[in-house]
């Protein structure tokens, strides 16, 4: 109860609420506040999503707000395939004869063209158990298929009365426009079309799809990222990841979750709250998780630095292309060396090192170079322990800006910053001495998820834009390989189109563990495996080439995904 006038559902979708994720505790500080005059929904026991009025200084509000509690901004991981993984193999009936039949195939993404024939059983009938869309608003909800907390769900009667109807928009009326959530729902678990050679993974798997809702203008202009581009806020992905649970538990039923978005956000440790979520999650049966490996390595978005114990500073040049009207970068400093800045515009201004210390905020105005600089430091980062140091430029000039990075006489003197998705901004906004390494994407730095590199199928050759590891608490990842290059599935209006990124590999993953998990099901008398546990007997069962050191950055633990 709260009181606002407003309902949770239209505070969850209002840009005058500001939404953020916590460690949930009975009783946590600041509770009464948030109940009266907003909204809480406690997603797990030791997670939970508030929706609060926003405050008016919302821009500069990492003085007392962990950096961990603002939800992280999202976008997509896309820019023959079948005989490389081995799924031929496994699907065929004189053998193990799989297909993801009783298992669920979960796609958080753009949403789904229901109408595409790959998605309907042999009888003609839909697969798909339900559509979770976001984006709509006041549609009556259907009883036969667990709650939302805002959006409308479609069950599978309704998608069945659609597929009937003349006017089956009127019925359901989601739609993917962008045509990248029917495409990974294609690889992972479309049927068959012999016309035009295609086959999906778990072709006799259910699907459930969450379509993903725009992230509010208040967390784009947050972190600088243009209001008209498309971005996904952190929030909305764990509702969908819960929604999916909570769906497949309804179902009894083992599901396979794709998510085929990624974020640069964060330090890269897999402690942001989604991560968090899927690790709790993954500590269940019947659950896997894919995610791609992000499409960064190559877009110059992050510098790994080191200071020498004889350096004052080390100098990062970062290029602003014109039209940048913002952008913000995280400087991600290891304990227990302290970290500071100082800033020099394209004009020489210059801003003098930011001493360092907790809740230090700084808003600066460059009067040659027209631009305001935001910088704020959190000394001790709450769930990793590091230093943040974060910065957003506004109206920066355009040119080479030079970042100053101090160091204390810590022995630990390495530090990495990270830029937005290169989505997110200009095309010439890079980093002039970039790190390709350790650029995986939120969630792919989770311990457990299926953390998926692409590789070209034809000729072996790594995906070049594919990010690469490790993470920076040296974990291993990606994880496997998989085809993500030029692979053929389904578009929009039924039609087939060729498609690259990580997110193509990631739904490789996906299909391929339905059929683990249907497998599993089947010989039940072997015990029910845990994420771990499959996670592990896919890297010894993979393929690996001599030339390749394994572990390896960019090809992960392992090299392709499955073998004979």
């Amino acid at each position: 109860m709260c009181d606002s006038d407003m309902t949770c559902e239209e505070m969850i979708y209002s840009n005058e609420y500001s939404d953020y994720i916590i460690n949930y505790l009975k009783g946590f500080e600041g509770a009464e506040e948030v109940y009266r005059t907003g909204c809480v929904n406690v997603i797990d026991p030791k997670i939970a999503i508030f929706h609060m009025p926003r405050t008016a200084d919302y821009l500069t509000l990492l003085e007392r707000t962990p950096y961990s509690h603002i939800p992280k901004l999202f976008g997509l991981m896309d820019s023959s395939n079948m005989e490389a993984i081995g799924v031929k193999q496994v699907q065929n009936p004189n053998t193990l004869g799989l297909d993801g039949k009783n298992v669920i195939v979960g796609v958080i993404d753009t949403g789904i063209d229901y109408q595409n024939p790959l998605f309907l059983d042999t009888n003609g009938n839909s697969r798909i158990g339900v559509i979770w869309d976001q984006t709509i608003q006041g549609f009556e909800k259907s009883d036969e298929i667990p709650q939302t907390y805002y959006g409308t769900a479609f069950s599978n009667r309704q998608i069945q009365e659609a597929l009937q109807s003349e006017t089956p928009y009127d019925i359901v009326p989601s739609v993917d426009e962008d045509g990248h959530g029917t495409f990974m729902s294609g690889i992972a678990a479309g049927g068959e079309d012999r016309v035009n050679d295609f086959t999906g993974i778990a072709r006799s798997a259910e699907i459930a799809v969450v379509k993903l809702k725009q992230a509010k203008p208040y967390l784009k202009k947050f972190f600088g990222v243009p209001e008209e581009v498309n971005a996904y806020s952190e929030t909305d992905i764990i509702y969908a990841v819960e929604y999916l649970y909570r769906y497949a538990l309804s179902r009894n039923r083992p599901i396979s979750i794709f998510i085929g978005a990624g974020s640069s956000n964060g330090g890269h440790f897999g402690y942001t709250f989604l991560e968090q979520y899927l690790s709790i999650l993954l500590e269940n049966i019947w659950i896997m998780v894919s995610a791609p490996a992000g499409n960064e390595g190559s877009e110059r978005l992050h510098y790994a630095g080191n200071l020498n114990e004889n350096m004052d500073y080390q100098s990062v040049e970062l290029n602003v292309d014109e039209g940048q009207e913002a952008l913000t970068l995280e400087l991600w400093g290891n304990a227990p060396t302290t970290f500071a800045i100082g800033i020099v515009s394209p004009q020489g201004e210059r801003l003098e090192r930011i001493p360092p210390r907790f809740g230090q905020e700084e808003v600066i105005q460059l009067p040659l170079a027209h631009s305001e600089i935001y910088v704020a430091y959190q000394m001790v980062e709450v769930y990793t322990g590091k230093e943040l140091i974060f910065v957003r430029l506004t109206r920066p000039t355009p040119g080479i800006w030079t970042f100053q990075v101090y160091a204390d006489e810590g022995k630990q003197r390495h530090f990495n910053i990270w830029l937005p998705l290169r989505q997110f901004l200009r095309p010439d906004t890079y980093f002039l001495n970039a790190d390709p390494e350790n650029t995986i994407t939120v969630p792919g730095n989770a311990p457990v998820v299926m953390t998926m590199t692409a590789y070209n199928h034809l000729n072996g050759s790594i995906y070049a834009r594919a990010g690469r590891g490790y993470n920076s608490g040296n974990r291993v990842k990606p994880d496997l390989a998989a085809p993500g290059v030029d692979v053929y599935g389904p578009g929009l209006r039924n039609r087939f189109v060729r498609t690259s990124g990580t997110s193509v590999a990631a739904a490789h993953s996906a299909g391929v563990m339905a059929l683990f998990l249907q497998w599993d099901v089947q010989y039940y008398e072997l015990g029910y495996f845990y994420a771990a546990q499959i996670q592990s007997f896919f890297y010894k069962s993979a393929k690996r080439e001599d030339e390749y050191v394994y572990p390896n950055p960019v090809w992960g633990a392992d090299d392709i995904i499955v073998s004979s």
